[in-house]
C-alpha cells in the first residue's frame, strides 16, 4: 500500500490553484465587464425610447443597434473617449463606408494598412454635416477583427432600410 505524503499533495494543489487563478479571475472581470457594457446599453436605449431589432457588439467596445420600428440607429462606444448617439433614420439620405489607408514600403513591396473604418450617414438636409460612427480604430487596435465586413454590412443594411422605409 502507498502512503500519501501531505507535503506533495499540498504543494501540488497550491501550484495549480496558481495556475488557473489567473484565468478564472480574467473570465469572471470579462463577464463582470460585458454585462456592465449590456446595462449601460440598455439603459441608453430606455432613455431614447429605442428597441434595436438588430444589434451588433464587438471588441467589448461598440454597440451598434438599428430599431426597425422607429426608424432610429444608436450607436455606443465604450473606453476612454466614451461616445453615444441615437440617429432618426428619416433625417438620412444614403450610408457610405469610409476608410483610411498608409502605405507602408518594405524592399521593394507597398503595402496598405488599414487605419480607420467608419460609416458616414449623409443627411437629406445639405446644411446638416455628414456624420460619422466609428467601426475600427488602428490607433485602439492592432489588428482587424472582420470590421471591414461589418461596416459594409451595416452600410448596406441601411440602405437598404433606406429605400424601404
Amino acid at each position: 500500500m502507498q502512503t500519501i505524503d501531505m507535503t506533495t499533495v499540498t504543494l501540488s494543489t497550491l501550484l495549480i490553484t496558481g495556475f488557473i487563478a489567473p484565468f478564472a479571475l480574467y473570465t469572471l472581470k470579462a463577464k463582470r465587464d460585458e454585462k456592465a457594457f449590456a446595462h449601460s446599453f440598455n439603459e441608453l436605449t430606455k432613455e431614447y425610447g429605442v428597441s434595436p431589432t438588430v444589434v451588433d457588439r464587438w471588441r467589448k467596445h461598440y454597440t451598434l443597434g438599428l430599431d426597425k420600428v422607429t426608424n432610429k440607429l444608436i450607436y455606443f462606444r465604450y473606453g476612454d473617449f466614451p461616445q453615444q448617439a441615437v440617429f432618426d433614420l428619416n433625417e438620412v439620405a444614403k450610408v457610405s463606408v469610409q476608410e483610411k489607408n498608409r502605405v507602408v514600403v518594405v524592399g521593394t513591396e507597398k503595402r496598405s494598412i488599414l487605419e480607420y473604418v467608419a460609416i458616414q450617414l449623409h443627411f437629406k438636409d445639405p446644411k446638416h454635416l455628414a456624420r460619422t460612427i466609428e467601426i475600427y480604430d488602428g490607433e485602439l487596435f492592432t489588428s482587424q477583427l472582420g470590421e471591414r465586413v461589418m461596416a459594409i454590412k451595416w452600410r448596406d443594411l441601411l440602405n437598404s432600410h433606406l429605400k424601404a422605409a
